[in-house]
């Protein structure tokens, strides 16, 4: 079910499906906009090529049309994090019934979720001169009336076959709640420390580059009430943090902590006394196969809240950060704080000694 794969080919007119992934889709793998830490569902894949390309280079990828023949016609039954409807928009020759796709593929969105529409020939429309972009854009908006859109916008992707992509975001994500202090000076960097030092739970996040050997840009601390920054980049010592780590009265809560422990180990750093919510969520759901221990479906279990992933994979080497980088950095310590109280095992009972007369 794709602008090159017709949905119910008549002996008439019969569609050549393609065989190679769509340059498009090759393009917003490349800018890293797919990228493999996202669940992705491919909405109306035709006989699936680009679910099998997406496979091929290790995505977690699924596909669905319902067209029996294509061999993808099992609903699926959970949200995803992308659904790409590639090429499909002129296949549906109304509105109505283009709004009507539109409305089913974003109905297996998680909150914060994105809908990405290419199309090389419907989405032409965005330089009618009669529209412009905004204007088109507009008329676009009016397509996903009733669905709980939270932004539409362009990408800046280029594609040899002069496809476009518009991305569609689903609203519901969490938002901070408390106060995000940024730290780029080493007194205010040991200020915070020395006052975290006398706390009895903190809550640890990093912020890296993406490619090898990675560098540290960011560290996130959290308590109930109020969450810091650190700009890891601005600090040629990292001392005060060395000191909070290494304090063993200070219980460290951290998801996935061999990542933190790898990350602040370039700099010398040990972290003693960690409490990590991926083993505990493990040892929670223990009986349960094939569940996923990641952040964000831990906290939507846990918690019922859905985090926002879109600035997984930024440059987070830039400064100043951007607005919504400085909440995506800040909303992984205030969730772990949450999570700390459900996730940490209750304490052993104490042996009592009974003596008798």
């Amino acid at each position: 079910m794709s602008e090159a794969e017709s949905q119910s080919p008549s002996p008439q007119r019969r569609v050549r499906a393609r065989t190679e992934a769509a340059p498009i889709l090759q393009r917003l793998v490349e800018t890293q906009y797919i990228h493999p830490k996202q669940d992705i569902l491919c909405f109306g894949c035709g006989r699936g090529t680009d679910v099998n390309w997406l496979k091929r280079r290790k995505f977690d990828a699924e596909g669905y049309d319902p067209h029996v023949p294509y061999g993808f016609s099992n609903i699926p039954e959970k949200q995803y994090d992308l659904v790409l409807m590639i090429y499909l928009m002129t296949r549906l020759k109304t509105d109505e019934a283009r709004r009507e796709v539109i409305a089913k593929a974003f109905a297996h969105l998680r909150p914060g979720g994105t809908l990405v529409i290419t199309s090389r020939y419907w989405m032409k429309r965005l330089d009618e001169p009669s529209l412009g972009r905004a204007g088109a854009l507009a008329q676009f908006e009016q397509l996903l009336e009733g669905n709980d859109t939270c932004d539409i916008s362009l990408l800046e992707v280029e594609s040899e076959d002069n496809a476009i992509a518009v991305a569609v975001r689903r609203a519901g994500i969490y938002e901070p709640r408390y106060p995000i202090t940024w730290i780029e000076t080493y007194e205010a960097m040991s200020e915070v420390c020395q006052r975290l030092e006398r706390e009895p739970m903190v809550a640890l996040d990093v912020e890296t580059t993406l490619d090898e050997p990675r560098v540290l840009c960011t560290i996130q601390l959290g308590i109930a009430n109020d969450s810091w920054i650190i700009d890891a980049l601005a600090m040629e010592d990292l001392a005060p943090v060395k000191s909070l780590m290494e304090n063993d009265a200070v219980e460290k809560v951290i998801h996935n902590a061999f990542f933190e422990e790898q990350m602040l180990g370039k700099h010398g750093i040990r972290i003693h006394n960690v409490m990590d919510t991926l083993h505990f969520s493990r040892q929670r759901h223990k009986k349960t196969v094939g569940l996923s221990h990641k952040l964000g479906d831990v906290c939507e279990r846990e918690l019922g809240i859905y985090l926002d992933k879109a600035n997984q994979t930024s440059d987070w080497t830039l400064r100043p950060l951007a607005p919504d980088q400085i909440q995506y950095a800040a909303i992984d310590v205030e969730v772990l704080v949450d999570l700390y109280p459900i996730l940490k095992p209750p304490k052993e009972p104490e042996i009592l000694e009974l003596f008798t007369e």
